[in-house]
């Protein structure tokens, strides 16, 4: 039986809150998951890489002693794995994150 098919804004509107995610889909052992960014995220690391891509607005990454990277709208940045790194948007911004399972459990 086929997978229901999702709408992109219908999942953005259910998230109210800075930092809350839902999961799109699952290919393997990767997910796809829809975030709100407003303001700063804690710094962390991730045994995998993980993908951003900024469907409306403009992030930045900010990594641990380095470069803050801004993302915007259309746009996309891996972050390696092991790369200290913390998420932030000074708007609301709706951003696509493509993420091993397991990483919103660290």
């Amino acid at each position: 039986m086929p997978e229901r098919k999702l709408s992109i804004t219908e999942a953005s509107e259910l998230l109210t809150q800075p930092f809350t995610h839902t999961v799109l889909g699952q290919v393997d052992d990767y997910c796809a998951y829809l975030s709100r960014f407003l303001g700063a995220y804690r710094f962390h690391e991730h045994a995998k890489d993980e993908m951003y891509l900024v469907l409306e607005g403009e992030i930045f990454i900010d990594y641990y002693d380095g470069p803050s990277v801004p993302v915007r709208q259309g746009e996309t940045l891996v972050v390696r794995a092991g790369e200290r790194h913390r998420s932030r948007a000074e708007k609301e911004s709706l951003v696509l994150m493509f993420k091993a399972v397991h990483l919103f459990a660290e």
